[in-house]
């Protein structure tokens, strides 16, 4: 008998501890899941301003570039009115070609202008009129000298200063003078822009 009784306490004793266990196993898992609802309601929380706030900065940054266009556009409009109204315009954009004898198109140049506000870029394509008459294509180290002196005449330059009438004649001044300097083998006798756009 005593021997039944004392194989009953040990029983007891191992089954009550794994209560304790249970319970504290409730409790941690109670307060982890209170801690990770807490965690995703504060997550969702800040998701839903954050999605608030972001249409409102869209609108603001959609509003500024429209009147950033709308700016950019009156100036181009303004520019042109003057281009026609101007009796000059006519006179700056004809070159003294009277020796010409030939016109060879070189291919486009598309150059980044000097502007330190905006990255902004020139698309230009220029015919070159020689003094003399090649049966056949110039040498090609005379396109590449020239274009080379074009290149570093044109990459100066921002868009303030080649937008205006007076800026393209001296840009084409600036120009013939780099083209003859880099070449004395044929004389270069007039420069002729034949395409003109400025990236603003």
């Amino acid at each position: 008998m005593a021997n039944s009784a004392a194989t009953e306490n040990p029983a007891k004793e191992a089954v009550a501890p794994t209560k304790k266990g249970r319970k504290m196993l409730l409790i941690v898992f109670g307060v982890l899941l209170g801690i990770g609802a807490g965690g995703g309601y504060f997550y969702f929380q800040q998701s839903r301003a954050a999605a608030q706030s972001k249409p409102e900065k869209d609108r603001r940054t959609r509003a500024d570039d429209e009147q950033k266009n709308d700016a950019e556009q009156a100036n181009d409009e303004e520019r042109a009115a003057k281009s026609k109204t101007d009796p000059r315009a006519a006179d700056l954009a004809l070159p003294d070609d009277s020796a010409v004898k030939q016109v060879i198109e070189m291919q486009p140049f598309i150059v980044n202008l000097a502007d330190k506000s905006e990255a902004r870029y020139l698309r230009l394509t220029i015919s070159l009129g020689l003094s003399e008459v090649f049966e056949e294509k110039p040498p090609p180290l005379f396109i590449t000298r020239v274009r080379n002196a074009l290149l570093a005449v044109l990459s100066s330059r921002t868009s303030d200063e080649v937008l205006s009438n007076e800026g393209k004649a001296k840009l084409r001044k600036d120009l013939l003078r780099a083209a003859r300097t880099a070449s004395t083998e044929y004389k270069v006798e007039a420069i002729y822009i034949t395409e003109f756009i400025v990236q603003l």
